[in-house]
């Protein structure tokens, strides 16, 4: 592994730390020293990566945005060669298990959207509009393919990254009933039940 890649690495660890400390006391009201710590580093290693508190929320933003386009660069080749119904049911296991791994980053973005700037927010508002259009565009090929029967495929994209993303921000209850395999199923099965038209 590269020094590039070593670094990369290190930030994303200390990004997943922060999240997990906003979410528990709120971002203005966790010190930097708190994340060092968690991160088993001194404070001045810490600024080394982050440069300022402040600026971890672009870096927030930039790391997760590298996620996702890598995300759907990953997953579209495949997508491509599966038919409709095939190819939602997977981008919809693929996103949740996506959100898994990074629940906490998910979380904190519900949750500290209030402390962006003006420019940070059109960011993040972009980011979303991104995985919102992937799954849009999978819905529009099945409505084209005579699969889906949709008649507003933006809402029902939207739909699908809210009931994915509540897998992070109500983890407390729905893990106390389900695995992820078992919400995957559960979502699944009712997302493409009402994109082909079997229930309203």
């Amino acid at each position: 592994m590269g020094r590039r890649q070593k670094s990369i690495d290190r930030l994303g660890q200390i990004l997943r730390v922060a999240a997990a400390l906003f979410i528990k006391k709120g971002y203005l009201n966790t010190p930097v020293r708190d994340i060092a710590a968690r991160c088993h580093m001194n404070v001045a290693t810490l600024y080394h990566y982050i440069g300022s508190k402040q600026k971890i929320l672009s870096l927030f933003q930039e790391y997760t945005m590298g996620l996702l386009k890598s995300f759907v660069e990953e997953n579209k080749e495949a997508l491509e060669e599966m038919e409709p119904e095939e190819a939602l049911a997977y981008a919809i296991k693929r996103y949740l298990e996506w959100v898994d791994e990074y629940q906490n980053v998910t979380v904190f973005w519900y949750q500290e959207t209030k402390n962006l700037t003006s420019k940070q927010f059109q960011s993040l508002a972009m980011q979303e509009e991104s995985t919102v259009q992937a799954f849009q565009s999978l819905l529009e090929r099945g409505i084209k393919d005579g699969k889906f029967r949709i008649a507003d495929t933006r809402i029902a994209a939207h739909n699908i990254v809210v009931l994915c993303d509540m897998w992070a921000f109500r983890r407390w209850l729905l893990r106390k009933h389900y695995t992820l395999e078992g919400y995957t199923k559960q979502q699944t099965e009712l997302i493409l039940a009402q994109a082909s038209g079997r229930i309203p």
